[in-house]
C-alpha cells in the first residue's frame, strides 16, 4: 500500500499517544497489519525481524486485550453507496436508560455502521449507508422520528473521504500499488 503519511512521524506520534499501554513492537505490529491484515505470522515476524513465536504471541496479546482487531472494511465510495453523517442532539431531559435504549437501537440498526457518543452524552454521531439519497433520507427520518430522546438532528451527506481508517485515499479509494494487486 502506497502511503502518503511519513511512517516515522506516525510512529513517533503513536509512541507518544500510546506510551502508557504499548511499546515499539506493538506499534509496529499495528502499522504492519493495518496495511496488510492478511499477513501471516511468518511474514509479520520477517517484517519485525523477530521470531515467529514472538510475533504471534505479541499479535495475539494485542488482539486478546481488545486493542487490535483484524477485519474487512467496505470501502463505501468504491461500492458506490451513499453514506451520511447524522449529528444528533439528545434532549436534556433524556434519562440514562432512555439514552442507553437509543444507543442500543442505533447499534442494532443495519443501516447505521458507526455510532459515536461524545463526552457530554448529549450529542452523538450516527453514520448511515444506503443505496441512494432517497432511501437514506427516508430511513434516517423514520429512525429519528421513532426516538423520543432526539431533540434535533442534522443530516450531512458525505461526498468523498480523502482519508479513512488511517489510509490516505485517492479519488475516494485506497491508493493501491502494483504490488498489492
Amino acid at each position: 500500500m502506497q502511503r502518503n503519511i511519513d511512517a516515522d512521524d506516525e510512529f513517533e506520534f503513536l509512541s507518544s499517544v500510546l506510551s502508557d499501554e504499548w511499546d515499539d513492537m506493538d506499534i509496529k505490529i499495528y502499522q504492519i497489519l493495518r496495511d496488510n491484515g492478511r499477513m501471516t505470522d511468518t511474514e509479520l515476524a520477517e517484517e519485525l525481524d523477530t521470531s515467529i513465536t514472538t510475533a504471534r504471541r505479541r499479535r495475539k496479546q494485542l488482539q486478546d486485550k481488545g486493542y487490535l482487531m483484524v477485519l474487512a472494511l467496505l470501502v463505501l465510495q468504491k461500492a458506490k453507496v451513499v453514506y451520511t453523517d447524522v449529528l444528533v442532539k439528545i434532549s436534556p431531559d433524556a434519562s440514562i436508560d432512555e439514552l442507553d435504549e437509543f444507543i442500543k437501537d442505533a447499534v442494532e440498526n443495519v443501516r447505521i455502521y458507526e455510532v459515536t457518543q461524545y463526552l457530554n452524552k448529549k450529542a452523538m454521531l450516527l453514520r448511515f449507508l444506503e443505496r441512494d439519497l432517497e432511501n437514506i433520507n427516508r430511513h434516517i427520518t423514520r429512525f429519528m422520528l421513532e426516538q423520543d430522546v432526539v431533540e434535533d438532528y442534522e443530516i450531512l451527506p458525505a461526498s468523498i473521504s480523502p482519508k479513512a481508517w488511517n489510509r490516505v485515499l485517492q479519488n475516494g479509494y485506497p491508493t493501491i500499488t502494483d504490488e498489492d494487486e
